[in-house]
């Protein structure tokens, strides 16, 4: 009996952290990544082995470990300092993303949230939309497969293992050529700079930092990366560390949807970042945007730099 309480408390948690994580944009940085198989998933591998678009940084031919964390890390390390990308990348997506990482079956999960929802999916709320809202269910779904495609298998993380410490693998991946690490760079940047003093003290390296983001983005969109434009949507959006900027935002999110990687998102994830995006406009940015966003795509097809 405790057993099972103990479980239905930890599905009950993962589905508060997923709502959260739906109804902050979590997914803006990767919410189509090449990792999907037959049964929804694909393994960790396949993730890391896609992004390495730049000339002259094609990935190592071996496959990537497969395992706990613990089991593979070293080998991982040794390969990425001697010059293969995906192990970096894999090294920083497992740091970034795995901490809090709890494996949930999918029948499991899908029958506790099925429970949840008919006994008080009306009456929970989160923000604006009830629990039972199809768009906040397909949305959650949708990051748990993501988190499981991700960090499945991989176990606990030791407590030597900082979260800070992905910036550094992500980094590495990025100047060897790997294009999601360049998109994911900027997200993790500034993990280890955690409270506004930190910012503060270290003023110099949030400049350097955010510059070498800024550099990384513009690599990874002038490669034809389509992430790219996720993460300059964030950049200007949700994450603003290039600037607030809401046309901007809306338009390089605009422009992802025109990419055919923007056009397989599921439905209820589209309906819910338009409609945090769109609250955040006023209707001439809106009507900015589409000009903005058309601009951006002939650049991402030309593979420059938008002016």
């Amino acid at each position: 009996m405790e057993r099972r309480t103990r479980g239905r408390w930890i599905v009950g948690a993962s589905i508060t952290g997923l709502a959260v994580l739906a109804l902050g944009l979590g997914g803006w940085w990767g919410l189509n990544r090449d990792r999907r198989a037959s049964d929804g998933q694909a393994s960790a591998s396949v993730a890391a082995d896609t992004g390495t678009r730049v000339s002259g940084s094609g990935p190592a031919a071996a496959p990537l470990p497969t395992g706990t964390f613990q089991d593979i890390h070293k080998e991982l390390e040794v390969r990425a300092r001697a010059g293969d990308a995906r192990a970096a990348y894999r090294l920083g997506q497992i740091i970034s993303r795995c901490r809090e990482y709890k494996p949930i079956p999918g029948g499991e999960f899908t029958e506790m949230l099925a429970g949840v929802v008919a006994h008080a999916g009306a009456s929970i709320r989160m923000g604006s939309r009830k629990l039972d809202d199809p768009d906040l269910l397909d949305m959650m779904l949708y990051a748990k497969n993501e988190a499981d495609a991700i960090c499945g298998g991989v176990g606990d993380l030791p407590a030597s293992v900082r979260k800070g410490d992905a910036r550094a693998w992500f980094e590495l991946a990025a100047q060897q050529g790997h294009t999601k690490a360049m998109t994911d760079y900027g997200r993790f940047a500034f993990d280890d700079l955690a409270s506004d003093a930190d910012l503060l003290d270290k003023a110099d390296e949030v400049v350097a930092r955010r510059e070498r983001a800024r550099g990384y983005l513009r690599r990874a969109f002038e490669s034809g990366e389509p992430e790219s434009l996720l993460a300059l949507a964030a950049a200007h959006g949700n994450m603003p560390f290039l600037g607030r900027d809401t046309t901007q935002s809306l338009a390089y999110w605009k422009a992802y949807r025109r990419t055919a990687e923007g056009r397989k998102l599921p439905e209820g994830v589209v309906n819910m970042m338009e409609e945090q995006l769109l609250a955040a406009s006023t209707p001439q940015q809106v009507r900015d945007s589409e000009r903005r966003s058309a601009e951006i795509v002939q650049a991402f097809q030309q593979h420059r730099a938008p002016r």
